[in-house]
């Protein structure tokens, strides 16, 4: 196997992609087909070396594809892109628009991401996840258009929104036409795989920065990985394992904002409300959940009322925003496709946002997270035992619903649901019967640990919920029972 030179290598993606679809690390793969080092995978996705042919028989055995499918095919037609290469700035990266939330408490977590594509580590691949509403997008942005980004990019960025029905097909033909594959040679261009060769060649060279946002699954990324060894990617996703598999320990989590830091985003939309200092403003910033999202539909809706200087219609809008239902019908303008003359977009609602994630989840678990509603919300906690007992249900439920990013685990192995999940859940079901459960399992909690007030303490916010649901008339035997037990 002779190593090529730098400039003459062409990454074999295609390799690269079944081993990611399969989850194997380099070395797991190295350790399958007896390769006595890893870094021999490294340089045959590189395309710095080709295996031998003992290898792409193996190669082609563990996965179940052909040379060809396996990129191990060597007589691969050329295609040279139309015309001299220039930096492409795609014209599908979003702009800020009106409404849209400021940048506030990502200043660390935005020259990370930039630090770390501008390394010299080429080739980097960076997956930011987090809940919807969140600023993953907003992040990518602010990367996309950094003046840092662009220089050390010289030859563009390309940017792709997917979605949970992606049209990986059309997206890959808009960033050919961007690389300089003109109308007559794509007419030829049929298969999402046809495509992916094409643009490698297209790509080739090129130092470029590619963007995949909002992606549902890992096979939809997968196709858009066309760059070589000096391109660099960043993946923005609102469910961690897609981030975790994309980028591996480069995967960041964008967390929520502070309470101090929603106060001053909020303070930036609608400055004098803030400043008349009225008790139910941090109310409704609190409720927010530190999703930039939220807090930036309400301000806007509250800037409008005060516009009219009616103080009948403001006290109106700000009794509206402490009611979940109503946060829920916020909407937003939602970007669905690009075209050349510019992007589709559709009026989505926070709960229209959040109810996507429920297409990742079997009938069961739906359930479920419109059981757990009855919890808390972040940051208190509940054990694995009490979310069981609520949702009648079995583990691997509760573990579709973390994989899904609707509930959160912490080190302590505790769950968190965050606040704006919640509000969703309880509109979508009454939860009577989770309820219920809930006041049976603390009832029975108490009483098992009632001389252990380390135990009672860990699980005292689950204790008062239970009391709160327990004074409805309904429940007056399991609040008796309850208020005669000795909890502190």
């Amino acid at each position: 196997m002779s190593v090529k030179k730098a400039a003459e290598s062409l990454p074999n993606t295609l390799l690269r992609k079944a081993r990611q679809e399969r989850g194997w690390t380099q070395k797991e793969l190295a350790d399958l087909i007896d390769v006595p080092q890893s870094f021999m995978i490294s340089r045959w996705e590189n395309g710095t070396t080709y295996p031998g042919p003992i290898y792409r028989e193996k190669l082609s055995a563990i996965f179940g594809k052909g040379y060809k499918d396996l990129g191990l095919y060597r007589s691969t037609p050329t295609l040279v892109p139309d015309g001299a290469q220039k930096q492409i700035i795609d014209h599908a990266i979003p702009v800020r628009q009106p409404g849209d939330p400021p940048l506030i408490g990502r200043d660390h977590l935005l020259e990370q991401i930039i630090h770390d594509l501008c390394s010299e580590n080429h080739g980097s691949f960076i997956g930011i996840n987090g809940l919807p509403g969140v600023g993953k997008t907003m992040l990518a942005m602010e990367v996309a258009s950094s003046a840092r980004v662009q220089e050390h990019f010289p030859d563009g960025v390309l940017w792709t929104t997917l979605g949970p029905r992606p049209e990986v097909s059309a997206e890959l033909q808009r960033w050919g036409a961007l690389l300089g594959i003109n109308h007559v040679k794509a007419e030829v261009l049929q298969q999402v795989d046809d495509w992916f060769q094409i643009l490698q060649q297209a790509i080739r060279g090129r130092q470029m920065l590619l963007i995949l946002d909002d992606v549902w699954n890992i096979k939809d990324a997968l196709p858009f990985t066309i760059g070589g060894t000096e391109c660099a990617y960043l993946l923005t996703t609102r469910i961690p394992e897609v981030a975790a598999r994309f980028a591996g320990k480069e995967a960041m989590h964008v967390p929520e904002l502070t309470n101090a830091e929603s106060m001053q985003l909020f303070k930036q939309i609608v400055p004098a409300l803030v400043e008349q200092e009225l008790e139910v403003v941090p109310k409704i910033v609190q409720a927010a959940g530190g999703l930039p999202l939220t807090l930036a539909l309400m301000g806007n809706t509250l800037l409008v009322q005060m516009r009219h200087r009616q103080r009948r219609r403001l006290e109106g809008a700000l009794k509206r925003m402490q009611l979940p239902e109503e946060r829920m019908r916020l909407t937003q303008m939602q970007v669905v496709s690009h075209q050349q003359n510019g992007p589709t977009t559709i009026p989505m609602s926070i709960r229209e946002t959040i109810a996507l994630n429920e297409l990742l989840l079997d009938e069961p678990a739906r359930q479920a997270l419109y059981a757990l509603s009855v919890f808390p919300t972040k940051p208190a906690t509940f054990s694995e035992e009490a979310a069981l007992a609520v949702i009648a249900a079995c583990r691997d439920t509760l573990d579709q619903l973390v994989d899904a990013g609707l509930l959160e685990c912490n080190e302590e192995d505790r769950y968190l649901l965050h606040r704006s999940i919640s509000d969703y859940a309880q509109s979508q079901n009454a939860c009577t019967q989770a309820e219920r459960r809930l006041v049976d399992y603390v009832l029975n909690y108490v009483t098992r640990h009632r001389e252990d007030d380390q135990l009672l303490q860990r699980e005292y916010s689950i204790i008062l919920a239970a009391l709160k649901i327990a004074s409805r008339s309904e429940y007056r035997t399991e609040l008796a029972d309850l208020l005669t037990l000795p909890i502190k």
